[in-house]
């Protein structure tokens, strides 16, 4: 009985699989492709739209308008909007919905038909969308396919307009466009911390004209490496306020990289004998000083928004404005110069001293980024009217810019380091004081190894600030010739300088010290060092601009 059922058994699943298999058809039918047409044309062109908006308002006019994907939210540096443009302008759509790309992509016909859409400014930058709190908002969800309707599939793409930073004009902004011959300040960063929501990064000509590229945290190429060089930039123009932005679709928006441009016009070798002009100083970057001459035209007042002032009564004394001509009134073709606490900004601010307005001047400082505009930071020396500062440079200079430089720290006792600062346009500093408790400290900065081979009056010269010390044996430097680099610097042999005048210890200001001969060490290796002790009772605090090393 059981072989006869499993014949049976056996029968079955042969002729189960034979029906099976006589119903399957050889090749599956391709499903239907679904292909968006319009059957309506626009009737206002998107530059004709933007010409007529005067305030935030309700569309109630059949206004239809056609336009070609330009950016979307594919990276994530757009959020919740997008932009089109037709042959006449751009416009940015904002909308209530994530992941737009996989509806509109780049080169997508869409019409929009505007009538009960908003149109509205944020900041200046004109968009499409809703009512949000009395101003433009996001279309919402909802509302999307009463008024956006895809015709066809993508197409080609829109050709970038090339264009200079010259050429930025509310007639281009929301449309796509291209900068060649065009580098970045903060080469080597990342474009967009986590810890903001957005980041400016500075782009810049060869002729030192800047505008800002804008990236999200969000992208997906936030934290990416700027390149160096000069290349070809492609991005979205628009406008926040008065300062001209660029949005980066993604990184194939970035080319060509690495090319070295030809040198900036103007003049000048950056000398004092041979100072950079105002054209050559905006156009170049340096992390070492270098010296610029100019006329005195102004500053930038500090505030809300940062507003150029060439006529005065002058407010903010942290900074002034240098240009090529004493006349000059626009912002675009000055290098706001950084004036840093004590005597360079008691000589040179216009606040102290208003009839410095339409003199020439030398300053020396830092090439780079300043009120997003080509600068001068770290500003450490002036030739004003026949005299001035002139720091001693020599064959070992250590500008300390907010962080330890080439120096390095080592705590023998307490949790207190030298760290980076700001002051006197950037420091290191050091103090056992961490209100309200004095704490027990002994920390130690100290430079890299410095070669004295050849080779003859060699000399030492810092500038610091000290106060609040008991007494000055609280901070002394020292020199090693057997100081391996690295450990307990309490295990190589150390001789204390001394002889030189310096900070009385009590006070904020920053001064140089004498000259220090280092004339018993010429022909070795030494290691230059600073000590700070601190106690229970007493913790001053020790902040170090600048060193040099200089010789005969």
């Amino acid at each position: 009985m059981k072989k006869i059922w499993q014949l049976f058994a056996g029968l079955f699943l042969i002729l189960a699989s034979t029906t099976f298999t006589a119903c399957v058809d050889g090749e599956f039918d391709e499903p239907p492709i679904n292909i968006p047409t319009v059957d309506f044309d626009r009737n206002t062109t998107i530059a004709e739209l933007k010409a007529s908006y005067t305030a935030f308002q309700l569309i109630e006019e059949d206004i239809i308008i056609s336009g070609i994907v330009t950016a979307n939210d594919e990276s994530g540096n757009l959020y919740k909007k997008m932009t089109i443009q037709d042959e006449t302008a751009g416009i940015e759509l904002s909308i209530d919905k994530t992941s737009l790309y996989n509806e509109y992509k780049l080169g997508q016909r869409i019409f929009i038909k505007c009538k009960d859409m908003y149109i509205g400014d944020y900041n200046n930058l004109i968009q499409l969308g809703y009512l949000y709190n009395g101003g433009i908002g996001r279309l919402p969800e909802v509302y999307i396919s009463a008024h956006l309707f895809r015709d066809s599939l993508p197409g080609a793409e829109v050709e970038p307009e090339l264009i200079t930073l010259n050429d930025l004009n509310m007639d281009r902004v929301s449309k796509l466009v291209t900068f060649e011959d065009v580098r970045f300040a903060e080469v080597g960063e990342i474009w967009a911390p986590q810890d903001v929501s957005a980041t400016d990064r500075t782009m810049m000509d060869q002729s030192g004209k800047s505008m800002v590229v804008r990236t999200s945290s969000f992208s997906n190429f936030a934290s990416d490496t700027i390149p160096g060089g000069y290349g070809k930039v492609t991005g979205i123009l628009g406008l926040f306020g008065s300062t001209w932005q660029l949005t980066l679709r993604d990184t194939a928006d970035i080319q060509d990289f690495g090319g070295v441009a030809p040198p900036p016009p103007g003049s000048g070798t950056g000398t004092f004998e041979d100072p950079y002009d105002v054209v050559r100083g905006m156009g170049t970057s340096s992390a070492n000083p270098v010296w610029v001459e100019g006329y005195i035209v102004g500053n930038i007042e500090v505030g809300t928004e940062n507003v150029p002032n060439f006529a005065g009564p002058f407010v903010t004394n942290s900074n002034f404005l240098i240009a090529a001509t004493a006349e000059e009134t626009n912002v675009a073709n000055c290098i706001p110069v950084q004036l840093p606490a004590g005597a360079i900004r008691d000589a040179l601010s216009l606040v102290t001293v208003p009839g410095n307005k339409g003199k020439l001047v030398m300053v020396l400082g830092t090439l780079e980024p300043y009120f997003t505009q080509p600068g001068m930071k770290n500003t450490s020396g002036y030739w004003l009217d026949g005299s001035g500062i002139v720091p001693a440079t020599g064959f070992f200079t250590e500008e300390f810019s907010s962080t330890l430089g080439t120096f390095s720290q080592f705590s023998v006792a307490g949790d207190q380091v030298w760290g980076g600062d700001t002051f006197d346009g950037g420091c290191v500093t050091m103090t056992g004081f961490v209100s309200p408790t004095y704490f027990v400290n002994e920390d130690w900065l100290i430079s890299p190894s410095i070669s004295l081979a050849g080779k003859t009056g060699v000399k030492l010269i810092f500038r610091e600030a000290v106060n609040y010390v008991g007494t000055l044996e609280e901070t002394k430097a020292f020199v090693s010739t057997n100081y391996s680099g690295s450990g307990d610097p309490n295990s190589a042999t150390w001789t204390e300088l001394t002889g030189y005048t310096r900070s009385a210890g009590n006070a904020w200001t920053f001064v140089n010290t004498s000259e220090i001969s280092l004339s018993a060490f010429e022909g070795q290796n030494i290691h230059i060092a600073f000590k700070y002790v601190s106690t229970a009772v007493k913790a001053g605090t020790w902040e170090i601009s600048r060193v040099v090393v200089s010789a005969d």
